[in-house]
């Protein structure tokens, strides 16, 4: 905090603290400024307090829970994901906050509510009004979403930790868990309930789909679902509907016939689809890439979408997909790089299962 060099600042620590310094800077100090106790120097004489304050907090690890940090800033699990994406630790569901400590500042203060009130104010904490109004906030989204639990990303804790448990013990821990990620109690049933109804085994949720760019199409489509959850809640319960109808556990695509009945829902799905995530992404497959190129059109889907062929194939195939390399010639790809199913559309469509609601 000074302009002087390592040699320079040993040699002023030296000549004040004496023998004091292997008891610590601040008896050092006291004993220097003639003081029984380092009360009497805090007190009185050590105005630089609130910079050494500072540059300490400044250092500092500090970690919170993700649904208190939510509930305070409003910041939630996918603005920290992009933000820094070592930020938040799955293990412990906190949020190092030096890791996104100007994005932080800059959100606060966005606000604009004073931390200290004039005389003549009402006595009403700051904190407290923003942390009402983010509830506030909260608690109007969550009604009108047709979520059972709006922060997906506790939902996907919650059903992580429970996979992990013996069956027999899933009941007994269930509202131990629940708290642990923010979930009430009847919220955390109907979860577990759903999801355990999708699989025949003892699984509550598949594999998350790996690599980074995975997990950021994943991260903005369920924000973009969440969305459409409280805007357009029909399409996506549409959306879902048809995922429900035509999914397979063993494929991590979904296939439409030719008739005409069919290619209206594959209409559907796609126009919803592509609002969750980019056209891009998506891929259709038929025998020939020019019939897929046809239905596009006739369908009026959007022209992003790539089309692909595949041999012998009745109907149409539709997948979410990632640009692979080919390493070996035992992969049948004939070029070196091509498209392949990323597990996406698989499982973005069971956790959506999942965090629906049922019609009432």
């Amino acid at each position: 905090m000074t302009d002087y060099d390592n040699e320079q600042y040993e040699r002023v620590i030296k000549d004040i603290l004496g023998y004091h310094k292997e008891q610590g800077s601040w008896f050092g100090l006291a004993s220097f400024a003639g003081h029984l106790t380092c009360d009497t120097t805090f007190e009185h004489y050590i105005h630089t307090a609130h910079l050494l304050a500072g540059e300490q907090l400044s250092r500092a690890y500090l970690q919170l829970p993700i649904t208190v940090l939510e509930l305070i800033t409003g910041l939630g699990y996918s603005a920290i994901y992009r933000q820094d994406k070592t930020a938040y630790d799955a293990t412990t569901k906190t949020v190092q906050l030096n890791r996104i400590r100007p994005y932080l500042l800059k959100r606060i203060a966005v606000n604009k509510i004073p931390l200290f009130k004039k005389a003549n104010e009402p006595n009403i904490n700051a904190s407290q009004q923003l942390l009402n109004g983010n509830l506030n906030g909260f608690n109007e989204s969550n009604i009108n979403s047709i979520f059972i639990h709006p922060k997906y990303a506790d939902v996907i804790g919650f059903l992580e930790e429970l996979q992990e448990l013996k069956e027999n013990y899933r009941d007994e821990l269930l509202p131990e868990v629940a708290i642990r990620h923010g979930i009430s109690l009847n919220e955390s049933k109907c979860l577990y309930l759903r999801a355990s109804k999708l699989f025949d085994d003892d699984r509550l949720s598949i594999g998350r789909p790996k690599g980074s760019k995975n997990q950021e199409v994943i991260i903005r489509a369920l924000d973009r679902a969440y969305k459409m959850s409280i805007k357009d809640p029909e399409k996506l319960r549409m959306f879902i509907e048809i995922f429900a109808r035509k999914h397979n556990l063993n494929n991590s695509s979904i296939h439409f016939g030719i008739k005409e009945t069919q290619l209206e829902m594959l209409q559907s799905f796609m126009l919803a689809g592509c609002q969750l995530i980019d056209a891009s992404h998506w891929q259709v497959r038929a025998y020939s890439e020019q019939v897929v190129s046809d239905v596009k059109k006739d369908l009026s889907l959007n022209s992003s979408i790539r089309v692909g062929a595949r041999e012998n194939f009745h109907g149409y195939e539709v997948r979410v997909v990632q640009k692979k390399r080919k390493r070996s010639d035992k992969n049948l790809a004939n070029t070196d790089h091509y498209y392949a199913s990323s597990g996406v559309l698989k499982y973005l469509g069971y956790l959506l299962m999942v965090l629906t609601k049922n019609k009432v």
